[in-house]
């Protein structure tokens, strides 16, 4: 069966002298793994389109769970990311995630739209990277079924305190009251970064990047995020360490 779509490569792997295997991430197909023929070879035409972060129409063959890549048109492949080696590596990251935390199955593109944005924000450098990555760890979590529950205060129902902890594991916030009585990794967010990240959960795409925060708030926003993201998958991440590596070098 012959699919059209559009989508992202997410990975690439080599498959024998010639061809490659891809993770892809598709707009109505969710995440798929799809053989590319010949993709390796330099002038064959699948080779401009089947690199790591291109964006591309795609014409796909599906036998059973097997996808073959039959033709691909480029729309986009973040040329500009590949001059910073912070850029690209955080942009690996995305992918990284994205290929872990994807849909498998048809989510109305709404988990594409969100990497091509951040891709793109990225690459103009319209947001502060620090920020950039926190907003994707947890859209990308709560598009995927970790959704934190920052509502209101789990022990008391309060929704302001002077001070709320966060505690990853469980994707809950506490007020200081009901806090010192918990036991459990937590963090204690800024006024600045509690908000940021209702904001981030709760808003319409369209409004979700329309939002600043400080620098101690992007600092706090950007543990509880990553320490969610890691709780909620179990996993670390390979290209995060590699972007933390770069990142204390600056």
């Amino acid at each position: 069966m012959q699919i059209k779509t559009k989508g992202i490569i997410l990975k690439e792997l080599a498959n024998g002298d010639e061809d490659k295997l891809l993770t892809i991430l598709t707009e109505d197909q969710g995440v798929i793994f799809a053989y590319a023929r010949g993709a390796r070879r330099f002038k064959n035409q699948l080779a401009p389109s089947t690199g790591l972060l291109c964006y591309s129409s795609m014409v796909l063959f599906r036998n059973r769970e097997r996808y073959s890549l039959d033709h691909a048109d480029s729309i986009e492949q973040f040329f500009g990311l590949r001059k910073s080696v912070e850029k690209l590596a955080l942009a690996s990251y995305f992918a990284e995630v994205s290929a872990v935390l994807g849909p498998k199955e048809n989510d109305e593109g709404q988990f594409l739209k969100l990497l091509l944005n951040c891709l793109s924000f990225l690459q103009r450098d319209r947001i502060d990277w620090m920020l950039l990555k926190a907003l994707f760890e947890l859209r990308a979590s709560s598009l995927a079924g970790f959704m934190p529950d920052l509502v209101s205060c789990a022990g008391c129902g309060c929704y302001t305190a002077k001070q709320m902890a966060f505690y990853p594991n469980e994707g809950t916030i506490y007020c200081t009251d009901c806090s010192a009585e918990k036991k459990g990794i937590h963090i204690f967010l800024t006024a600045g970064a509690l908000a940021a990240m209702r904001h981030i959960i709760y808003s319409p795409m369209e409004k979700l990047f329309a939002f600043t925060i400080g620098p101690e708030s992007i600092r706090c926003l950007n543990d509880a995020a990553e320490q969610f993201l890691q709780s909620q998958t179990e996993r670390n991440y390979q290209s995060l360490e590699f972007f933390h590596s770069l990142v204390s070098l600056r």
